[in-house]
């Protein structure tokens, strides 16, 4: 199965891009499924115009995001909280597809602020957003506060207490997107 893990800032000095790739080797390390990190800051979306399908001449960099999101089986969206939502970066990445990118796909989201708290209020805006977009949300949100103290620069963990809670939350969001996806193949080879 392939995840795509969403970092969803596109601020100078970003620390939740931190999480985003320890998510990745974590993945890659513990289980059998690939990780691949999507960069929103690579794309340089620029401001919603018109959704991809309708779009005039669409720029390459939008061509580019959407080929990577339809390449993936399942997603986690990596997100700050700034003012108690998830970045304007991933509502704009987002809004530019149709929900067929996302349409039955699991998708688990993580907050991440540099406080004690960990962005729960941009966890559950993001679960909303999931739903909007036809996705599944996982029930399980992993917040990730502290940060600066939990991952470093490069996604090495550096709070060994806080693997539990990886796991846990990894845990949940492959169980279920191993069966949605499971159930998805087995109706393909029916068809």
């Amino acid at each position: 199965m392939n995840i795509g893990i969403v970092s969803a800032s596109t601020r100078l000095n970003r620390l939740s891009h931190r999480v985003a790739l320890g998510l990745q080797k974590w993945i890659e390390s513990n289980s059998p499924h690939q990780a691949t990190v999507i960069d929103l800051s690579a794309y340089q979306l620029p401001v919603f115009e018109e959704v991809l399908h309708r779009h005039p001449n669409p720029p390459e960099a939008l061509l580019q995001f959407a080929d990577q999101i339809r390449s993936n089986d399942a997603f986690l969206f990596v997100s700050p909280e700034y003012n108690g939502s998830y970045t304007s970066a991933l509502k704009n990445a987002v809004d530019y597809l149709k929900e067929n990118e996302f349409n039955q796909k699991v998708i688990g989201v993580v907050s991440v602020t540099t406080g004690p708290l960990g962005g729960i209020r941009a966890a559950i805006s993001m679960q909303q957003l999931v739903l909007g977009i036809g996705g599944y949300p996982i029930p399980q949100m992993l917040p990730v506060g502290s940060v600066a103290t939990r991952f470093d620069e490069i996604g090495n963990l550096t709070d060994p207490a806080f693997e539990k809670n990886i796991q846990t939350f990894l845990r949940h969001f492959t169980w279920l997107a191993e069966a949605v996806n499971d159930k998805k193949e087995a109706a393909v080879t029916v068809s």
